[in-house]
């Protein structure tokens, strides 16, 4: 295969058993140095860790926390924001298994609330939102109401 002037002929391919020869050797020597560098290298990851350990855990820590926190305001945030719907849509059901279930739990509940008020002198509705207490759902929203009205100036 001989090329032209303007184009080298190229090199002749390698010797398998050379390259493999050469391979076994470089990976030998690699692992000969990994097992002499051994001890020096754990001194130092042990170093290492004893000096970096305490401020990982203590910011693994302060992460886990705020992934905490974070996660438990989106929840409060869907509760603030759906949590009246949601409750009346459990009265709802409750009812409709069981109405005489329904009336008794209510009138315990009302019962507890009364009691509440007799030993503490507040009413418990105080620690909760007014419109998860007093279950006060906003008015029906007309969707459809403007459609067809501004036709002319859209």
């Amino acid at each position: 295969m001989g090329g032209s002037p303007s184009i080298p002929s190229p090199p002749p391919p390698p010797d398998p058993r050379e390259v493999s020869a050469a391979n076994s050797a470089a990976y030998r020597e690699n692992v000969n140095t990994y097992i002499s560098k051994l001890p020096e290298m754990a001194a130092v990851e042990n170093r290492l860790r004893a000096q970096y350990m305490p401020q990982q855990r203590a910011l693994e820590r302060q992460l886990s926390a705020l992934d905490q926190q974070s996660g438990i305001q989106a929840g409060l945030q869907l509760e603030r924001q759906y949590g009246p719907q949601r409750t009346l849509e459990g009265l709802r059901r409750a009812y409709e298994q069981s109405p005489q279930a329904y009336a008794l739990n209510r009138g315990l509940g009302d019962q507890m609330t009364r009691q509440f008020a007799q030993l503490y002198g507040q009413s418990p509705y105080g620690s909760v939102e007014e419109n998860v207490a007093m279950n006060r759902q906003p008015g029906p929203f007309d969707f459809y109401g403007t459609i067809g009205t501004n036709i002319s100036n859209p």
